[in-house]
This record gives structure tokens, C-alpha cells and sequence, in this order.
């Protein structure tokens, strides 16, 4: 019993998951993954759900419900608490314990200060929700699972340019941080793409509440679309003012705001605010409905497209394992030849960018929900 409860307060502690099944051509061999999420910070929305599904992960190792082919397998996560400091502090520990494979860090932003550390190190890195422009061309080991916004941006407004007869856009975006910046380029490029005239161009810094004078100046320019490049406290902000002050278009914004939190706290001025998205959670694919229902009930809530993520790349890591894969060389290695998995996320491979090969989904803000666009 006295084992066992160190244990668990070792779990408790570093978020971790830890476990063995039975017999398997994998029996005896130990993995350990380490993983960088913002649990706790500003962008604590997307860090949790990300540890609540390397948490369940570890349940659905020992249910049998991801298969790694029995060996020992831990995901390792560990707080960087929106701090970039942190998250230098936490790769350079990865590269160091024995991890196999480092998952993360939650921010576009924070990748660009810690991969570099660790493609230095030879330690291959798998992101779970770095969506900014550039990530993997950082190493020929980094990889990521999630959607680039290159990918689903263009997407996504080929589809409300259809709908809606968009001609005319304005863009407010965050010009100090890598996503948003990135969202801004590329928004930007797709917009000219589909010949929808920019209109007007606002920027904001993290930590900004007042929009209202960037927002008067837009709503005098009554663009049919508004553009929001932001994470999601100040997505929420800027979908609020906006409403408030008259704003009569559409919006859509980044990958940022695809979040249940963006939902709880928009409330009615959420609705009707596009996202384009890798994960619809009523998907029933790759064991996608028991994932749900299991997150649900272990956490009291859905899982949104940041666990969703983060619970593929288990199943990614699990079926590297099983594929013989045990240190950072053979993770390398798998990915990079990888055929089409079923995940929760649907069929997933990568490309030889490295970049995700898996399937979008546009998404609505409708009545508190997520549903899909048409």
C-alpha cells in the first residue's frame, strides 16, 4: 500500500501516466516521453485539456484501448505555466532524463525559443498544437500532429466566401506573438487568394482589454468579415466589443479560439464565429466516441481539439512502440515512414514536411456549441 501511494504522488505531481500491460513483443522495455504543456498560465485552456488526455492516455494503456504492444510506457508532463523561461528550463531537462521523444510545448511561440535546444540535443519532438508557420522546418526530427493554419485557413474561407459572398475583410490580430503573427500572413495571403479586399488592418499587444477604438475604426469601413488573429483572452474581448459596437459582419478567426473555453467565456457573442479546426468531437472515427465518453466522465467535460491532439499523439507514440521504436533515433525513423493511422483525429500520417496529413473541420460557434459549418 505505502508503494503504492508514492506512486500516485508521483503521478499527481508531474501529470504523469505510467503503464504496463501484459505479455507483447514490447514486454520488459520501458519508454518515457516527456511533455511540455502550459497547465497553468495564460494559456492554461489549451495546456490542461492536453494534460487531461496523456491522463486518460495512461488510463486507456492499462483498459487496453491504445496498444503498446506491452512495454512501459510514461508521458511525463510537466507544467511550463506560460513562462517561457520554463519551458527552456523543462526541454533542457528532456534532453538530459533519458526521454525518448519530447511532446510540445502548447505555443507556437514557445516552440521557436525550446526546439531548437532540443533538435541540438537529437532529441525528436512531436507538437500537439504548434500551428505557427516554420515549426518543423526547425529540424528533420520535429514533426506535429496538428494542423498547420497554412492548412485549414484557406480551407476555411473558400467555404464562407461560398456561403456568405464575402468581398471585403478587415483583420485584427496580436503583432507580439508567433500564432498570432502567423495567423496575420496567412489570413493575409488567403484573403488576396480568393480576391477578398482587405479593407483595414488593426493591431493589439497580450494583455490588451480596450478594442473599442481599433474596432470604431473597422466598423466605419463595414467590412463583410472581421478577422480575429488572437489567442483567446483577447479573442473573447474582441468578439464582445465588437458585437457590442454594432458590428454587423461575420467573423472568423484562428486556431486560438478553437476552444470550449472561447465559448464559456464569449457567451452570445460567440455565436456565429468561425474556426477551422483538425478535430470535430462528434467524429467516430478512430475510437473518437469512447474517447469522449471517457474524458467526459473522468473530467466532467468534452474534450476539445488540443486533447484531441495530444490523445493522437499517444495513440502515435504507442503504435511507434509497438513498431519497435524505443529511443529518439527509432521514433525519427517511424514517423517519417509512418503509413495512415486511425486516430481520434481520424487517418493520420505525415507528410515529408513533416507536417500533419489528416483531415480539417470548419466549425461554427452556434447556441454554446461547436458544430460543423455549411
Amino acid at each position: 500500500m505505502r508503494v503504492k501511494s508514492v506512486f500516485c504522488a508521483v503521478l499527481l505531481l508531474a501529470f504523469g501516466s505510467s503503464v504496463a500491460l501484459g505479455a507483447g513483443p514490447m514486454t520488459g522495455k520501458s519508454v518515457k516521453v516527456g511533455v511540455i504543456a502550459d497547465v497553468t498560465g495564460s494559456a492554461g485552456a489549451y495546456g490542461n485539456s492536453q494534460k487531461n488526455a496523456y491522463e486518460l492516455a495512461g488510463d486507456d494503456l492499462k483498459a487496453g484501448l491504445i496498444d503498446a504492444a506491452g512495454a512501459s510506457l510514461t508521458f511525463d508532463v510537466q507544467d511550463s505555466a506560460s513562462d517561457p523561461n520554463q519551458v527552456v528550463n523543462l526541454v533542457q531537462k528532456f534532453t538530459t532524463d533519458g526521454s525518448a521523444l519530447m511532446i510540445g510545448p502548447t505555443l507556437s511561440s514557445e516552440a521557436k525559443k525550446a526546439d531548437p535546444i532540443a533538435v541540438g540535443k537529437n532529441l525528436t519532438i512531436l507538437a500537439t498544437s504548434n500551428t505557427a508557420q516554420g515549426i518543423t522546418t526547425m529540424g528533420s526530427c520535429v514533426f506535429r500532429d496538428s494542423l498547420s493554419e497554412e492548412q485549414v485557413v484557406p480551407q476555411m474561407l473558400v467555404k464562407m466566401e461560398k456561403a456568405w459572398k464575402v468581398k471585403t475583410a478587415a483583420i485584427i490580430y496580436g503583432d507580439d506573438d508567433q500564432f498570432t503573427k502567423t495567423d496575420f500572413d496567412i489570413f493575409s495571403a488567403s484573403l488576396k487568394a480568393d480576391n477578398i479586399d482587405v479593407v483595414d488592418i488593426k493591431t493589439f499587444h497580450k494583455g490588451d482589454v480596450d478594442f473599442k477604438a481599433q474596432l470604431t475604426a473597422i466598423g466605419e469601413k463595414k467590412p463583410d468579415l472581421l478577422v480575429i488573429g488572437a489567442l483567446i483572452e483577447e479573442g473573447v474581448k474582441i468578439a464582445t466589443q465588437a458585437k457590442q459596437l454594432g458590428f454587423k459582419g461575420h467573423f472568423a478567426g484562428g486556431n486560438g479560439l478553437n476552444s470550449p473555453k472561447f465559448i464559456d467565456l464569449a457567451g452570445p457573442a460567440g455565436d456565429g464565429v468561425i474556426v477551422g479546426a483538425a478535430y470535430y468531437l462528434g467524429d467516430t472515427r478512430g475510437g473518437n466516441k469512447t474517447f469522449v465518453e471517457r474524458y467526459t466522465k473522468k473530467f466532467g467535460k468534452a474534450p476539445d481539439q488540443f486533447a484531441a491532439q495530444a490523445y493522437a499523439a499517444a495513440q502515435v507514440v504507442a503504435a511507434a512502440i509497438k513498431g519497435g521504436a524505443t529511443n529518439s533515433g527509432q521514433f525519427c525513423s517511424f514517423f517519417g515512414n509512418m503509413k495512415p493511422l486511425m486516430t481520434v483525429l481520424g487517418p493520420v500520417s505525415f507528410m515529408s514536411s513533416r507536417d500533419v496529413r489528416a483531415d480539417s473541420a470548419i466549425l461554427e460557434v452556434s447556441k454554446g456549441a461547436f458544430v460543423p459549418f455549411k
